[in-house]
């Protein structure tokens, strides 16, 4: 269950912005048309047009915050990394408190595979909202990736005590207890998930490698329903 926070759902800040068109010269395209553009031009996925259409805004008039948000988030789509890192970076001295600029550097930080960018961002972004899910999974992952279990395990079971049914959460936690010789936590874990999605991946080499059975599902209200075994095996 993906709790992907939108960089740039702004579309609809930047529509309310259209009695701010009075400045604009005559003849030119409204603020909002030229932001409009932009998006169409995203979702076409013609980057360097976008771009274009979003410094015309800012350069009529339109809101520099906004502006310099989306021009970082189009330079991360396009891949160009360091551009993006400029522009959210500026985003943020605009508005320290604002959580989409340093959620934009955690992506560039993830896009980079760069764990000291993760571990900066991803503190920033929890300095001002502790619970926010992307950077406690962000944390969590890049312990897991140096192997940290037990750091990695903490940060997940600290998504898990906000958001108790998160799937992607509970197999981060399921995975780390088994690396740290506990396979008991480990396997009710991994038959909470199969109890909820039978494929998840890995989910069913976990629970075996924990000393678990199959599960073999059973339909209920047109459902797939775990059956009643659920026990771990013998010497668990």
């Amino acid at each position: 269950m993906k709790r992907l926070i939108p960089l740039l759902s702004l579309m609809a800040i930047a529509c309310s912005m259209t009695a701010s068109n009075a400045d604009t010269a005559p003849g030119a395209p409204s603020l909002a048309s030229l932001w409009s553009a932009s998006t169409q031009a995203e979702t076409g996925k013609s980057y360097d047009e976008a771009l274009k259409q979003v410094t015309a805004y800012q350069q009529q008039g339109g809101d520099k915050f906004l502006a310099t948000m989306r021009t970082g988030w189009l330079h991360y789509l396009k891949q160009d990394y360091a551009k993006a890192l400029a522009f959210y970076t500026a985003a943020n001295q605009m508005q320290p408190a604002a959580l989409n600029p340093l959620l934009g550097l955690l992506n560039v930080a993830q896009a980079q595979n760069d764990p000291l960018k993760i571990q900066a961002a991803s503190d920033a972004v929890l300095h001002i909202e502790p619970s926010n899910y992307r950077a406690q999974m962000a944390l969590a992952g890049a312990a897991y990736g140096k192997k940290d279990y037990r750091k990695a395990r903490s940060s997940y079971r600290r998504v898990l005590t906000y958001y108790p049914e998160d799937i992607d959460a509970t197999s981060g936690e399921a995975w780390t207890s088994y690396f740290l010789a506990d396979p008991r936590q480990a396997f009710r874990g991994f038959a909470k998930i199969l109890s909820l999605n039978a494929d998840y991946p890995y989910a069913q080499k976990g629970y075996d490698l924990t000393g678990g059975k199959p599960i073999k599902s059973t339909l209920q209200n047109g459902k797939p329903q775990p059956s009643a075994d659920l026990q771990p095996a013998s010497g668990l």
